[in-house]
């Protein structure tokens, strides 16, 4: 009896989010959703797909010509990395260049009656960045991508931003220069006062690192687009977002209750998403401002066209982001890229994307930065952990670098920051991810005020003081990251930085698929899906030192992303407890 109501605890999933009643897949796309399949049998080897092959498919994409019905042919760029081993040879011929909306226009004629459903006349929120448009700024309250420069999330000033942002014009201005050059050595747009281009050069060790410059604000929407592959996506799938608004039209259900709460959640420091930041434009509770609308719109429609992931918290965020850069349609098929190639599985129902990442960078810090290891590999109590338990029982520092992932940095880093490492992602992959999290976890030990670099505590008392600063040092030190060119010099220079440009994709997908087998293994093993465990359960099987021993996985996940993600919920009670008693 005993041992059936331990087999019923390993069975209900409590913790997993559920498909939305309403969902369905629009599965006359069926090559969509390939990379994305739930680990959801136990022990099968096509579960590990997703973390074999996270390259976009070759072929080619068409992008149609302006003013005429025939296209042009790109071929298509991949994710990988252009090269520490092999340089991407990607070329791209006869397209030509004009208004940005025209690839939207068309995608748009087969279902001319749903235009109502879109509106099309959002313009773009970052307009071009003149020096006198930069130095106007200066005397704005908001920075130059609507977000209030008062912040007290970055603990951030108009002082401080502006005293920071009238030394960071000249990078944006020379770095505008140097792409007008590459451009028109490509051939492509070559003036200031040029339209926004559409397309941009081929991936090269030149524009990799031109790339890791900054791309200019106002190209930064296209230039993701086009070196993300987001063409590939909007010309395979004509019309398909707009069929799905116009499916998804006045739907209810659990999704969209979650997203309406969430909506307004959404930078509320920023005047594009609350326009009644700005002085002179009153609050009309009758008229809802258009980023909402829109954000609505991508968020319900991603819900409805990949059921398997539904809506989950911090989705909001990334989409918000976009919204700023390009239309909602464009947005919309970003974050399809993201979750199928950057951050696969990351957002699905069962979350095991965020299990999987988080050990594969629990392997990176035990392997690259080995000091840091000795520092954060233990579990609260202070035990050492051993090697073989680095992916089943994770450290108390993945509370805080699972949101890293889940959020892609919004929120974590000041804005500018985040923006400079989504140009270096969307262009080489999501190694860049993991690459910038060592850095950042890097730089966190190599600063003074790092508990566990200070002294060497002896007692239980000061160990156990010394992990809740630890924990806390790296939660908040991000935010101080204003300069995106320190943390990106950092963490590409062999010389004067730490190096991590060594970590390629290739390395990083074989480590996904290691920990995806160890997890698959581990599940094979005990009958369950570990991770899924309410806290009641959870305490029932600590209660048992037999089964304490044998499942040590002790995932969940309730919170908002952007508050903290309780993905050890044990953990995370004990942290709240011990933060508690702590003197102010």
């Amino acid at each position: 009896m005993q041992q059936d109501t331990k087999l019923k605890l390993l069975q209900v999933p409590a913790h997993q989010r559920t498909e939305s009643d309403a969902s369905h897949s629009y599965s006359v796309l069926d090559y969509y959703d390939s990379e994305t399949i739930l680990i959801s049998e136990v022990g099968s080897d096509e579960n590990l797909e997703p973390f074999v092959n996270l390259q976009p498919k070759s072929g080619e994409m068409f992008v149609p010509l302006l003013g005429t019905q025939n296209t042009s042919r790109v071929t298509n760029m991949d994710m990988r990395d252009s090269n520490e081993s092999q340089m991407d040879t990607s070329m791209i011929t006869n397209v030509s260049l004009g208004d940005a909306s025209t690839i939207t226009r068309n995608s748009r004629r087969s279902l001319p009656s749903l235009n109502s459903l879109i509106d099309p006349n959002i313009p773009p929120c970052i307009q071009p960045l003149t020096e006198l448009r930069l130095k106007q700024n200066l005397d704005d309250k908001f920075d130059i991508y609507g977000f209030k420069k008062d912040s007290s999330l970055f603990t951030s000033t108009v002082e401080s931003h502006n005293e920071w942002f009238s030394e960071y014009i000249p990078h944006l201005l020379t770095q505008k220069k140097k792409w007008l050059v590459l451009m028109k050595a490509h051939g492509l747009a070559s003036r200031s006062d040029a339209p926004l281009p559409l397309r941009y050069p081929p991936k090269s060790e030149k524009v990799k690192k031109l790339v890791r410059r900054g791309i200019p604000p106002e190209w930064r929407g296209n230039a993701w687009f086009f070196y993300a592959g987001g063409y590939e996506k909007l010309n395979k799938n004509i019309g398909v977002y707009e069929k799905i608004v116009a499916d998804t039209a006045g739907m209810q259900n659990k999704d969209t209750e979650v997203i309406e709460r969430d909506l307004h959640r959404t930078f509320p420091d920023n005047k594009y998403f609350k326009p009644e930041l700005v002085e002179g434009v009153a609050a009309d509770s009758n008229k809802e401002a258009p980023m909402i609308s829109a954000l609505r719109r991508v968020l319900t429609a991603f819900a409805q066209f990949k059921p398997q992931i539904g809506y989950c918290q911090s989705l909001n965020f990334l989409v918000g982001l976009l919204l700023l850069f390009m239309s909602e349609e464009r947005a919309f098929w970003m974050l399809v890229i993201i979750t199928e190639r950057i951050i696969p599985q990351v957002h699905s129902a069962n979350l095991e994307g965020v299990h999987t990442d988080q050990g594969v960078l629990m392997i990176c810090i035990h392997e690259y930065i080995p000091k840091l290891w000795s520092i954060i590999g233990k579990s609260f109590d202070g035990t050492v952990l051993k090697d073989d338990k680095i992916l089943t029982r994770p450290p108390p520092l993945t509370l805080v670098t699972s949101a890293w992932f889940m959020s892609m940095f919004v929120g974590i880093l000041p804005i500018e920051s985040v923006l400079r490492i989504w140009d270096i992602i969307f262009y080489e992959g999501s190694k860049a991810l993991f690459r910038l999290s060592l850095t950042i976890c890097r730089l966190c030990m190599d600063h003074p005020n790092f508990a566990g670099s200070t002294r060497d505590s002896r007692n239980m008392e000061e160990q156990e003081t010394d992990r809740i600063e630890i924990f806390q040092f790296i939660q908040n030190f991000p935010k101080s990251i204003t300069d995106p060119s320190l943390l990106i010099n950092l963490c590409f220079k062999k010389i004067g930085g730490y190096g991590f440009g060594f970590l390629s994709q290739d390395e990083i997908n074989r480590c996904r698929e290691f920990v995806a087998q160890q997890r698959s293994r581990l599940r094979t093993k005990k009958g369950s899906i570990a991770g899924q465990l309410s806290d009641s359960e959870r305490a029932s099987l600590q209660g048992s030192a037999k089964m304490d021993d044998e499942i040590h996985d002790v995932y969940g996940f309730q919170r908002s992303i952007m508050s903290g993600v309780a993905w050890n919920m044990h953990i995370s009670s004990v942290m709240k407890k011990k933060l508690g008693k702590r003197p102010e």
